[in-house]
């Protein structure tokens, strides 16, 4: 007697991408992992289309940098070695997570979006390193002065 048994129904066939999505998921993946090794993190998701997720990442992102830095004086360079993996794994996961929504959602990108927030970001960044550094030369040369009076 023969038995009927029941397999589960194939899988369809996935439509391919279109190759206008295919190459934004691709550029995606790269933005946010070249820019967030620079310390622009969430650019991938900004060309996705996701400006406020993007937004929360760099800031997110700079915030982390800052604690990491202070963390890792605090505790002579110990908590580096937590540090670092985390600051090159974190766009990798995030590229990959861009790169997918774009296929998910069929987007193309944004281009205009990302010159915005990166070139908005760059300053930013080049901005603080110049302010910092003025400070910087400022307190130095005050030292300067407050141990060469002293003698």
């Amino acid at each position: 007697m023969p038995t009927s048994e029941t397999s589960p129904p194939a899988a369809a066939p996935r439509e391919p991408l279109a190759p206008a999505v295919q190459s934004a998921a691709t550029t995606a993946l790269i933005l946010e992992i070249v820019f967030g090794l620079f310390s622009l993190f969430g650019i991938g998701h900004v060309y996705s289309g996701r400006l406020g997720l993007g937004l929360a990442l760099m800031v997110g992102w700079w915030v982390y940098i800052a604690a990491a830095g202070f963390i890792s004086t605090l505790t002579g360079g110990l908590a580096g070695c937590l540090a670092i993996p985390i600051y090159i794994a974190a766009p990798i996961f995030s590229g990959i997570q861009a790169s997918a929504y774009v296929k998910k959602v069929g987007a193309t990108g944004s281009w205009r979006s990302v010159a915005f927030v990166a070139g908005g970001g760059c300053l930013l960044i080049a901005g603080t390193i110049c302010l910092l550094s003025f400070f910087g030369v400022i307190s130095l040369g005050f030292l300067t002065a407050l141990f060469s009076s002293q003698q």
